[in-house]
């Protein structure tokens, strides 16, 4: 682990600490969590673009599942202590310790699944916004300004080092790119064959 890594995680995981903090910034690692990510995202696609909804609803099944299936690859190949792994004797001996909020969790670091799963939604309302046009450029601005407070929520709990977060995040944006890049792809083949079949039988003469 290098020593900017270290360095970092106690910038936010001590320099943070308040508890106003705990509430605001330690509660927002929750919209990494699947279970409530993915349901508010449904809600934001619905009212972004509901003619299109369940082929958006396809499209973030497809981002997230992707990028779930490559961050657990890593995850178990990798099996990289938590913070409070490494910082385990220093703890023990009175020399540091490390705010933790929610469950205390000491494998399987790198990378940060809340981080994959924010960033993995978040791509996919932007490129859905983009299509649609129905918001600003704020509106990208403001995705990825909620998405982001995912990772630094998880240094801030104690469960993650900055590289951990770093990764996922990549990943989930890597992942939903990707698949947001091919779903276009098939909807542009798609339109162009539609269009073929529905040309009238007199322009072919």
């Amino acid at each position: 682990m290098f020593p900017l890594d270290r360095s970092l995680f106690f910038v936010i995981n001590h320099g943070l600490k308040s508890s106003v903090n705990d509430l605001w910034l330690g509660y927002a690692t929750w919209l990494g969590n699947g279970w409530i990510a993915f349901p508010l995202a449904l809600i934001v696609l619905f009212t972004i673009d509901r003619k299109s909804f369940w082929s958006h609803v396809l499209l973030l099944a497809i981002a997230g599942t992707i990028g779930g299936v490559a961050l657990n690859l890593i995850k178990h190949a990798v099996h990289a202590p938590r913070p409070l792994t490494v910082f385990a004797s220093d703890i023990a001996m009175g020399r540091t310790y490390i705010n933790v909020l929610f469950e205390k969790l000491y494998w399987d670091s790198f990378p940060s699944g809340h981080s994959q799963t924010a960033f993995s939604v978040a791509a996919v309302l932007v490129w859905v916004r983009k299509r649609s046009f129905l918001l600003q450029d704020w509106g990208s601005v403001a995705i990825y300004a909620i998405a982001a407070l995912v990772p630094i929520s998880r240094i801030y709990c104690g469960a993650h080092f900055p590289s951990d977060v770093v990764a996922g995040t990549a990943i989930g944006l890597v992942s939903s790119q990707c698949s947001c890049w091919a779903f276009d792809r098939w909807q542009r083949r798609r339109l162009n064959l539609n269009a073929r079949t529905e040309r009238p039988q007199w322009e072919s003469i």
